[in-house]
Formats: structure tokens, C-alpha cells, sequence
């Protein structure tokens, strides 16, 4: 638990980690929701796969970040 705590609260830059996951989980679900828009738009299949690739990566990264925030509480 210590070391996940350290992990969450070790700086790079001016921030610590668990701000900068929280960051890049917005700025994927963003990308997430615009390649679904592309793919309506370009009517084509291949957006569609990267929209899932995207999905598993933003579960990946908000799911890190929930972890962190949670170990940090207890």
C-alpha cells in the first residue's frame, strides 16, 4: 500500500502521477468519443477498431487512476 502511495504522489514536474493519469483518462475518452464521431462521418470500418483500442486504453488508465486515488484514502 506504501508503495503505491509513493508511486501516486511522486512528482514529475509540478504535479504528482495521479493528476497526469487522471489527464491523459480525459484526453483518451475524448479521443475515444471522437473516433466514433469520425467513423459516423467517413462511414468507414477502420475507425471503429481504433475506437475499441482506444476504449480498452481508457479503462486501463482511468482504472490505474482509481486504484491510486483509492490507496491514497486509505
Amino acid at each position: 500500500m506504501d508503495t503505491l502511495r509513493d508511486i501516486a504522489y511522486h512528482n514529475l514536474g509540478p504535479y504528482p502521477v495521479i493528476f497526469y493519469l487522471g489527464l491523459v483518462g480525459y484526453v483518451l475518452l475524448l479521443v475515444t468519443a471522437g473516433a466514433m464521431g469520425l467513423s459516423r462521418v467517413l462511414k468507414k470500418r477502420r475507425p471503429v477498431k481504433v475506437h475499441r483500442r482506444l476504449a480498452y486504453a481508457t479503462l486501463l488508465v482511468a482504472t490505474l487512476h482509481a486504484l491510486l486515488g483509492i490507496v491514497t484514502r486509505v
